[in-house]
């Protein structure tokens, strides 16, 4: 009887703990655990950089190398790896005798060369379809780790919805003049009200020459077209608001966005680089990854003990 007391003590003890800790956080997501303090003698730590991919040799070249290297530069005492999550690119590169692993292969390999410890951080803008992929993905392989976290999206809480609102409007490419549209792919998923919200943050906070429109969503070009109309705004320069260009991704921004405004009577000029291609942004993926290596994301299995304890 006195062994199940002292168990139910501990119990407690060590979910008050996670509690305080969790409760420190704004979100309630995460709880402080630092992974480095959390590795013994022997132990290997590395980061798996999950790029969605192109096939487009510039694209790698001018966007996810450099990426990698930023990442490579700010943990030089990390070993980093890369994995494209886009079978279709994967395939296709192959094909040309460009090998690129898909992010199991690349788990599986890090655990085979006698890695304990790892952070995988994707580069995708919002937590939608490939984020649940990714966050499968790792989950069905994390006993292959003492510990395998995964790092947040670029849109992830309202901090970083701010700093990418800087980012965006800091290249010199960038007009001064006239509306500025961030077109996104968009997504059938829930998380595709990202987009509206950080339209919304532009208005809110002082942007209102800013704006968001997504192919496949809401705020749709009819919808953005008519907000810009009622603004005023007679010019709009369109924005790729996606980490790397990928096949066909010019067509649709010159043929669908461009064409379309223009249809709707706008002047348009495009500003035809990635968000990969912007140091602000690199710096806030390598900022996710500082967060990931202090922070542990809560589980539901975590959330339910806290909560029928």
């Amino acid at each position: 009887m006195y062994r199940g007391f002292l168990r139910s003590m501990f119990v407690c003890s060590l979910l008050l703990g996670l509690a305080c800790s969790l409760w420190a956080k704004p979100g309630r997501e995460f709880y402080a655990s630092d992974i480095r303090e959390s590795m013994e003698k022997g132990d290997k730590l590395a980061i798996l950089m999950v790029h969605f991919g192109s096939a487009y040799p510039e694209a790698r070249t001018q966007v996810i190398d450099v990426m990698n290297k930023r990442v490579k530069e700010a943990f030089p005492d990390v070993e980093v790896r890369q994995a494209y999550s886009a079978r279709s690119v994967v395939s296709r590169l192959r094909a040309q005798g460009v090998w690129v692993q898909l992010p199991a292969d690349a788990l599986v390999e890090l655990r085979d060369q006698g890695f304990t410890h790892v952070i995988i951080q994707p580069t995708i803008i919002i937590e939608g379809v490939e984020m649940e992929a990714i966050r499968k993905e790792a989950e069905q392989r994390k006993g292959l780790f003492k510990d395998l976290r995964v790092g947040n999206p670029l849109l992830y809480d309202d901090t970083d919805y701010e700093a990418v609102m800087k980012a965006v409007s800091s290249p010199s490419g960038v007009t001064k003049n006239g509306a500025k549209l961030l077109v996104a792919h968009g997504t059938y998923h829930a998380s595709n009200s990202a987009y509206a919200k950080l339209g919304y943050m532009f208005q809110t906070k002082g942007m209102k020459d800013y704006y968001t429109g997504t192919r496949e969503g809401f705020p749709t070009i009819e919808d953005v077209g008519e907000q810009m109309r009622q603004a005023g705004h007679k010019r709009v320069q369109l924005i790729p608001f996606m980490f790397v260009l990928i096949r066909g991704t010019e067509n649709t921004v010159t043929d669908f966005w461009q064409k379309g405004l223009r249809q709707q009577g706008f002047d348009v000029d495009i500003y035809l680089k990635p968000l990969g291609e912007n140091p602000a942004i690199r710096s806030l993926f390598i900022d996710h990854i500082r967060f990931a290596m202090k922070y542990k994301r809560v589980t539901i299995f975590d959330r339910k003990k806290l909560y029928t304890h």
